[in-house]
This record gives C-alpha cells, sequence and structure tokens, in this order.
C-alpha cells in the first residue's frame, strides 16, 4: 500500500463470547500528475471466539464464509456480485481458502480476493482489491471507468498478507493460546 494514509482501526469490541477487530489501508483516489491512478484498498479483519465452544464456532464461522464464497452470481437492482470458486489453501492456519469477487455496479466495475483463514478458535479474514482510474481534469479519479486490477495481483496480495497474519499469530508468545 505505498500511498496510503495512516490505517483505520475498527475495534468491533465484544459480543458474548466473540472479539471483533479489523483495519483498513486505502489509497487515495486523486492525484497531481499523470493521466490514471492505480489505487488499492486493504482490510483485515479478526473474530476472536473465547470460551468453552471457541473452536466449534470458529469452525462454524469459517464454514459459513466457505458457503457464502460459494453463492456463483448474485444480481439485484443494484447490480451483479460473481463470486468465483474458492480454491483451498494448504499450509495456512488449521484451514483456508482464498476466493475473487466481481462486482458491478453503475459505479463501475470493481473486483476483491479473500482469503480466509482459521487458526484454532479465530478467523482471519483480509480482503484485497484496487482499480486504475482514468483522472479528470482536476486530477480526480473517475470511478464509473476504474478497470479493477489484475486478479492474479490480488490474489497474490491477499494471500501474502493472510500468511504474515497467521505467521505473526503463531510465533506470538504472549497470546492466549485456547
Amino acid at each position: 500500500m505505498p500511498t496510503a494514509g495512516k490505517p483505520t482501526p475498527d475495534t468491533g469490541g465484544v459480543s458474548g463470547d466473540q472479539q471483533y477487530a479489523a483495519c483498513d489501508w486505502r489509497e487515495p483516489l486523486s492525484a497531481e500528475k499523470g493521466k490514471t491512478l492505480t489505487s488499492r484498498h486493504l482490510r483485515v479483519a479478526m473474530r476472536l471466539f473465547v470460551g468453552a465452544p471457541g473452536l466449534a464456532d470458529a469452525e462454524s464461522d469459517y464454514r459459513s464464509a466457505w458457503r457464502t464464497s460459494k453463492q456463483g452470481t448474485v444480481t439485484d437492482s443494484v447490480g451483479s456480485i460473481h463470486n468465483e470458486a474458492p480454491v483451498l489453501t494448504r499450509g495456512l492456519g488449521d484451514e483456508a481458502f482464498l476466493h475473487h469477487t466481481v462486482t458491478t455496479t453503475a459505479l463501475g466495475r470493481s473486483g476483491t480476493s479473500r482469503m480466509v483463514v482459521r487458526t484454532q478458535n479465530a478467523v482471519i479474514t483480509v480482503d484485497f482489491d484496487g482499480a486504475t482510474y482514468p483522472l479528470d481534469h482536476d486530477g480526480v479519479a473517475v470511478q464509473r471507468k476504474g478497470v479493477p486490477l489484475d486478479e492474479s495481483v490480488t490474489r497474490e496480495a491477499a494471500q501474502a498478507v493472510a500468511r504474515d497474519v497467521t505467521t505473526a499469530l503463531s510465533s506470538c508468545r504472549t497470546c492466549v493460546r485456547r
């Protein structure tokens, strides 16, 4: 995220037997020079399931994310969302999958790669998306004419970030293991 500002935290807090936190990094949609702008957005979210049913709840949350990723194309009055088939990823957490979604609306097209990893009683979700936009005469991105980043780029980025997060968690000496 070369030109992203400070991260925006979302400390959703505690709800029952869950703890949730997320952080967003977003690059601006304006530039002073050039005819196009590439902008990227990264969101890392973690849901920690605590208490006796924590592991079972995390497994259930992961399975729910897996089912949602397999929905195919959904169309409504706003536009369409096309979920490509998810791909299981070995060697990352206890279980993991990666999938790509393309959203089409009147504002344009966007593509997002999502990596979902379950590590014991935690579910980590990494969303990475971006697009290249033509700039208007004021240097502001024309969003409806955006072209999503190449799918292989967003998939590799989501997977790399998920790998970094799970590696950091697994090597954490002060983290509580349940």
